[in-house]
């Protein structure tokens, strides 16, 4: 068509010869350099024709001209070719610079949400921009963006206060009571410029450190204790053998008075001997090493054994409603009568908690959680126990009770250690006490 266009307006004088150039440049450019010079040759070729079968005059300069515009035809498609290579270069450039940014995205969202650290960033009116399922399961509520962190995390505010003021990174420990449980958490605090509007930017970490305190304190309990018990067992020892002899020494001497208040004063003196020997051997109990448990115990029937015998106990209060929820079976390797004793004492001290309790009840429940292990959950609606009562009550010799020696919990702890069982208490004042014993899995 242009070719017809430059032959009926005259080849050398046309104003359409431009459009040749054009076409050849497009051609390049869209089907690249074998498409340019395939254009641009047939543009030569349909060119000369015309130029040849025209009725000008075919001087040296026609010539000169006609040279030029092929020449010229082949250097446009040159440049169109070039063109076009440089352009789809940038576009596969661009093309897998696009997908390595995607796939970076997807992997740091990967990331995100499954590191165990609840991550959230927001501004300075607590306006969340991202934050990671981890935070959302520490703090049991989900958070989209645009939602604000001080609804359900206000201590937020007067950390960032601090923050600003002292500025740098910042770990804090918060207790916070989260549904119904009591959660000590890690938060770290870092104020920061957003990289796209310069405004401020926060960036928080946190972390659930309740496990990690309850076995931090379980381990200094134990080495506490581990330190008391080997010093007291010595002592012990040595007050046992003046006791027997002060024991031998007052019968003797209640054979030979005939006095009624001297032989009354006597039996009281044999009768506090006695108390003295009973806790001198309840202690080398307990500060006695005890061998690795080696035998198979069902638990379940093992509790029913004990919750049968304090049933039987009249000293112990008979109307408390029991819930028993007892899977069998449920075998741990153990000691049995260790693990009887631990238990037996456990349930006693729940009974004696509902002493004064309108409505007493006791709920003893076993289970089996998602890593195989058996879990063994006491719980009791008594008197509770304050948080000095509730850090103590594995020391020895410590006892809320009048005639209490403050070693039953305490050898009952060592028991439930010797077969590595995850121990822990909840306990608040009015609200009753909860025991959670997880025993490790026993062997194929």
């Amino acid at each position: 068509m242009i070719t017809a266009l430059i032959y009926f307006s005259g080849a050398n004088q046309s104003l359409f010869l431009f459009l040749h150039l054009i076409n050849i440049l497009i051609a390049g450019l869209v089907f690249r350099a074998s498409g340019g010079l395939i254009i641009a040759l047939l543009t030569s070729s349909l060119f000369t024709v015309v130029s040849v079968l025209g009725p000008e005059l075919k001087a040296l300069n026609y010539f000169m001209i006609l040279g030029l515009n092929n020449v010229a035809y082949f250097l446009i498609a040159g440049l169109g070719g070039y063109l076009s290579e440089q352009l789809f270069k940038v576009d596969t450039q661009l093309v897998q610079t696009g997908f390595s940014l995607k796939q970076m995205q997807e992997l740091n969202q990967f990331v995100l949400s499954n590191i165990p650290l609840g991550l959230m960033s927001f501004d300075d009116q607590g306006t969340v921009m991202q934050s990671n399922q981890s935070l959302h399961q520490i703090l049991e509520c989900p958070l989209g963006t645009a939602d604000n962190i001080l609804i359900p995390f206000p201590e937020l505010k007067t950390l960032m206060d601090q923050e600003v003021n002292r500025g740098g990174e910042q770990r804090n420990e918060i207790v916070k009571v989260i549904g119904n449980q009591e959660k000590i958490l890690g938060l770290t605090l870092t104020r920061t410029l957003n990289p796209l509007s310069g405004k401020p930017l926060w960036i928080g970490l946190v972390e659930d450190l309740t496990r990690l305190k309850k076995l931090e304190l379980s381990l200094r309990q134990s080495e506490k204790m581990a330190a008391v018990g080997g010093l007291a067992a010595g002592i012990a020892h040595e007050i046992r053998n003046p006791l027997a002899g002060i024991s031998g020494s007052v019968e003797l001497l209640s054979q030979t008075t005939a006095n009624d208040d001297d032989r009354k004063l006597m039996k009281i003196i044999l009768r506090e001997i006695d108390r003295l020997n009973h806790l001198i051997t309840e202690f080398l109990d307990y500060a006695r090493p005890e061998e690795p448990p080696r035998e198979v115990v069902d638990l379940s029937s093992l509790l029913k054994e004990v919750l049968a015998m304090t049933r039987l106990n009249q000293q112990l209060r008979q109307d408390v409603l029991l819930e028993i929820k007892i899977v069998e079976p449920n075998l741990v390797i153990g000691k049995k009568d260790k693990l009887k004793q631990a238990f037996l004492n456990i349930i006693i001290n729940a009974y004696q908690a509902l002493q004064d309790v309108a409505a007493p009840k006791l709920s003893v429940e076993t289970s089996v959680n998602s890593a195989g292990k058996v879990v063994v959950r006491i719980k009791d609606s008594g008197v509770g126990m304050k948080p000095e009562t509730l850090r103590r009550m594995f020391e020895p010799f410590h006892t809320t009770k009048p005639k209490g020696t403050g070693l039953g919990l305490a050898l009952t702890h060592k028991i439930l250690e010797t077969h590595n069982v995850e121990v822990s208490v909840e306990s608040a004042l009015g609200q009753g006490t909860e025991f959670t014993l997880i025993f490790p899995c026993p062997p194929a």
